[in-house]
């Protein structure tokens, strides 16, 4: 990734550039605030003078300590218990395998060529820059990648060791600026307090491990300056870090998965979210063409936006949408092909719970099963749901319905140029605050639509209604959307497999 900058020629920049200044006093006592909220995490969670108006940190028993490190007030529920032994199970059978096929051979990393003896073997890049894979590898990461193994494939297929040699600034240079300058520290500090504390990581406040979260948050929200910072991105950060080594490789791998062209995570995050309208397309698409009457069943009989359910699915790729055991297997293969992973995902969803789907017989029935219900139970296991989700990529791959590659406007463009002693123009810090808060609408009017329907009914009757991405009668997203263009999809060997068709 690169350092971005914000073009300044946009109505919205215009706009705030007609807005007053704030004052000497207003920016002194921001810089005073970002100082504190620096300081509170550099002091731990064991320093003077803690707030008495913080929540004091959950508690819990070891007994209630699953195998992802998750707590659970209730006891660990039988559905996780009997994932954690198919888990143990089957890495089991295949620790075994992948030794083979990838022959570790410096899994310390530090900046080697690969962390494998024979990963050219199994992943190259072709003509076009496209990974390919041989078949016994893509075979293997939709049967799962070991958790022994899952740090550095991961770390490969980001290629976290190219995002260092191209960033134009070391990670320290980054951090050190932006926990002085960034206007998001704020709202960083804000959403680190809720991510993820009912976690062995992050429970308590002001931990190493909330401390490395906030610092890849506030570095990364200076380093790629067309997004900043927007909620939703502390969870994909704390996500990753439960993952990855050290704070550096995290900062990396969140920059890999927003800019480079297999992910572009970027376009869901910018203002015009142009991704997040493409993916909603596609999927629509899907749901016409093989599941109509789930479609017709959900967004006409029912008149339920795709917004409302499928915003967090695409901008968190699945995280805490399903269970975190089929989370994790959704991101081995995220991770290899990209977003063709996110829409067919979703596809797969619909279609392995169409029969439940269609027995549903209100809104807020179908609201509470996708936000409520499908989180903690999935009915399906996780090799049947990645079984469906190879199927369902076949069947988009022979309908011309896969995403392809990132478009450009979905792609940061402009380089920044990093000074130190930089401040942001103000219209810059306003654009990306606006940006932010259509963020966070959408994210906040899909949450709310899936756990209380009648509460933002009589919010949009006292004039919330201004959802962001606008729905049809049929909840077609609609606005300005161009038309899905159907990539042209090279022809595997017999030996490799390009990654659109993995």
């Amino acid at each position: 990734g690169w350092l971005r900058t914000v073009s300044l020629n946009s109505p919205v920049a215009a706009a705030h550039q007609m807005a007053s200044s704030p004052t000497a006093a207003e920016l002194a006592a921001a810089d005073a605030e970002r100082r504190e909220i620096v300081a509170r995490y550099d002091a731990g969670p064991n320093r003077t003078g803690r707030e008495q108006d913080e929540a004091p940190d959950p508690e819990y028993s070891p007994n209630q300590l699953d195998h992802f490190g998750f707590y659970h007030r209730s006891g660990i529920p039988a559905e996780v218990l009997a994932a954690e032994d198919r888990i143990k199970q089957a890495d089991g059978k295949r620790e075994a395998k992948w030794r083979k096929m990838l022959a570790p051979s410096n899994q310390a990393g530090a900046g080697a060529a690969s962390r494998f003896s024979r990963w050219h073997k199994v992943c190259s890049k072709n003509a076009a820059g496209e990974l390919t894979f041989s078949l016994k590898f893509a075979r293997r990461v939709y049967k799962g990648i070991p958790e022994k193994y899952r740090y550095p494939v991961w770390y490969e297929l980001l290629c976290i060791d190219d995002a260092r040699k191209q960033s134009p600034v070391a990670y320290s240079e980054v951090l050190q600026f932006a926990r002085l300058r960034s206007p998001d520290v704020r709202q960083i500090d804000l959403d680190v307090n809720r991510t993820y504390r009912n976690t062995d990581f992050y429970r308590v406040r002001y931990n190493p491990r909330q401390r490395v979260l906030f610092n890849v948050l506030v570095a990364y929200s200076m380093y790629n300056i067309d997004v900043g910072y927007c909620q939703g991105m502390s969870q994909l950060a704390a996500f990753l870090l439960l993952y990855f080594n050290d704070e550096e490789e995290t900062f990396f791998a969140l920059s890999q998965l927003f800019t480079d062209k297999r992910h572009a995570m970027h376009g869901l995050f910018i203002p015009s979210f142009p991704k997040l309208y493409r993916y909603i397309e596609l999927y629509q698409q899907c749901l016409k063409k093989f599941l109509s009457r789930v479609d017709k069943h959900v967004h006409v009989k029912h008149a339920v936006p795709v917004t409302a359910y499928t915003v967090k699915w695409f901008m968190q790729v699945f995280l805490d949408c399903v269970p975190f055991s089929l989370a994790i297997r959704i991101w081995d293969v995220f991770m290899a092909i990209g977003e063709p992973a996110v829409v067919g995902m979703a596809f797969n969803l619909m279609r392995l719970h169409s029969r439940r789907i269609l027995r549903l017989r209100s809104d807020e029935d179908l609201l509470h099963y996708f936000g409520q219900v499908l989180p903690s139970d999935y009915s399906f296991s996780e090799d049947e749901v990645l079984d469906g989700l190879r199927d369902c990529l076949a069947d988009m791959r022979a309908a011309s319905l896969l995403p392809g590659l990132s478009r450009e406007a979905e792609l940061p463009r402009t380089p920044f140029s990093f000074e130190p002693g930089h401040r942001l123009d103000d219209s810059v810090v306003e654009q990306r605050r606006a940006s932010q808060n259509n963020v966070e609408s959408m994210m906040r009017r899909s949450l709310q639509r899936r756990l209380s329907p009648s509460a933002v009914a009589a919010a949009s009757a006292n004039g919330g209604n201004d959802l962001v991405v606008s729905t049809g009668s049929n909840g077609v997203a609609t606005g300005d959307q161009s038309e899905t263009a159907s990539a042209q999809q090279p022809v595997a060997t017999d030996s490799t497999v390009v990654v659109t068709a993995f």
